[in-house]
């Protein structure tokens, strides 16, 4: 006999079934805290690193911002202006996660969102919103491009990656060049556009040689997908995510673009876990799957409803 507790339990069991995800390593969803969980913060000629990370971030570069989408919740604003000088070589308004070791697995999970504004500047200016960022190996030069960025150039937006066999790319003091001490490719691209959140999710095995593998989704669909190949640096050393705005020459406007933050979870996160890890970006309708277990449960619900309140004599017909 199916009892209303039982039932009552399925349901709860299938809905939060549907919308449950694992442990993630890292959270970097700014609606859920503040600056200080990440290791690093750049900005203005100004770095702040792991254990001096100020709370509210950098005032006027790195801040926590209200959705310009209109769901009330806390994203990052990253902006870059006229006046800034350079942060470790560039013209940065990013924050950094903590390292992933070469040889890991992991999920990322992250959304940008461009202002309108952005556009007439990235017509100008190459800009970067996202990387994945190694360190060079004693005596190596540093001067390389990261192992795996999200470049917007014109009206397109290029996933670019690099990567190189040798264990030392170029001597220190020699800036490596192109093609001939690493290799570049682009692995995707899509259109600029404005005004709305892109979500992209990316799972990887780090490797310095050709056993790593790497997918990536935006707005869930599949965009690349490759197995048995090198997609890093062959260094000592582990990768790790940066978000915000990086440019390579000084803008003559106040830029800003917007992140979710990343969550980074390890290989035995999927797709779906990852991604549901942040309700601010991500829809929460349940798979076709999950949508017949719930009706399912849902008509049985019904039908035990019906058995309480149906008199003696026409309760043997449902049965």
């Amino acid at each position: 006999m199916v009892t209303f507790r039982t039932v009552v339990a399925s349901i709860v069991f299938v809905l939060y079934g549907s919308f449950a995800y694992a442990d993630i390593l890292f959270n970097g969803r700014l609606n859920d805290g503040n600056f200080s969980r990440y290791v690093s913060l750049e900005a203005n000629g100004v770095s702040y690193n792991w254990g001096k990370i100020p709370a509210a971030g950098i005032p006027g570069r790195l801040e926590q911002a209200i959705d310009p989408a209109g769901s009330g919740k806390l994203e990052l604003r990253s902006t870059v202006m006229t006046g800034d000088v350079r942060t470790n070589g560039g013209f940065r308004s990013e924050v950094s996660a903590p390292k992933d070791p070469i040889g890991s697995e992991r999920w990322y999970s992250w959304g940008y969102y461009l202002p309108e504004t952005f556009r007439p500047v990235a017509t100008n200016h190459d800009m970067i919103i996202a990387q994945f960022q190694t360190t060079a190996d004693a005596n190596e030069s540093t001067s390389r491009r990261p192992a795996l960025s999200l470049w917007i150039q014109g009206d397109e937006l290029k996933l670019i990656n690099a990567f190189d066999y040798d264990r030392i790319t170029s001597p220190s003091g020699t800036p490596p060049i192109v093609d001939i001490d690493y290799e570049r490719r682009e692995l995707a691209s899509w259109g600029l556009e404005t005004n709305k959140w892109t979500n992209l999710a990316l799972h990887v095995k780090w490797a310095g040689n050709d056993t790593g593998f790497m997918e990536f989704w935006k707005d869930g669909t599949l965009l690349f997908r490759e197995t048995n190949h090198i997609n890093t640096f062959n260094d000592e050393h582990g990768v790790w995510f940066k978000t915000g705005v990086y440019g390579f020459t000084k803008t003559a406007e106040l830029i800003s673009a917007y992140s979710t933050g990343v969550n980074i979870g390890d290989g035995e996160e999927t797709l779906r876990s990852v991604t549901m890890a942040s309700m601010s970006s991500v829809s929460t309708v349940p798979e076709p799957g999950v949508y017949l277990m719930m009706l399912a449960g849902l008509g049985l619900f019904g039908v035990t409803l019906g058995k309480r309140h149906l008199p003696s004599s026409e309760r043997a017909e449902h049965i």
